[in-house]
């Protein structure tokens, strides 16, 4: 089985995932549905998941119909917030992000790999 996205909708599930990372790495990906690059790193983040270990953490936060969820997770990771955009999340804190056209597979793999 392929690893999945979980959505991030609440506040309180961006601080669940941050909790999470402490134990185990945590992707969390930023998306705007009506963003055409937005659409090109959603692609992107599925061929991640494709070849992604089982059961990885994968989390998705849809910035407009989720905002709260989105403006705190800028607020707790002090990572100026951007969609797409990709954090990588491990020991409780931010390790790696990138946004706009840096999201591709390979990058978030290797982002993955590196921890």
């Amino acid at each position: 089985m392929t690893a999945r996205f979980r959505p991030l909708f609440t506040p309180k599930d961006v601080d669940d995932a941050l909790e999470t990372s402490r134990d185990r790495t945590v992707v969390v990906y930023k998306h705007s549905p009506i963003c055409e690059i937005s659409a090109d790193a959603l692609e992107e983040m599925n061929r991640f998941l494709a070849d992604a270990p089982a059961g990885l953490d994968v989390r998705i936060v849809d910035v407009l119909a989720a905002r709260p969820a989105s403006q705190h997770l800028e607020a707790r990771t002090g990572i100026r917030h951007e969609s797409p955009q990709v954090l990588v999340m491990s020991g409780g804190d931010v390790a790696w992000n990138a946004s706009h056209r840096r999201i591709t597979a390979a990058a978030v793999s290797e982002a993955f790999a590196a921890l």
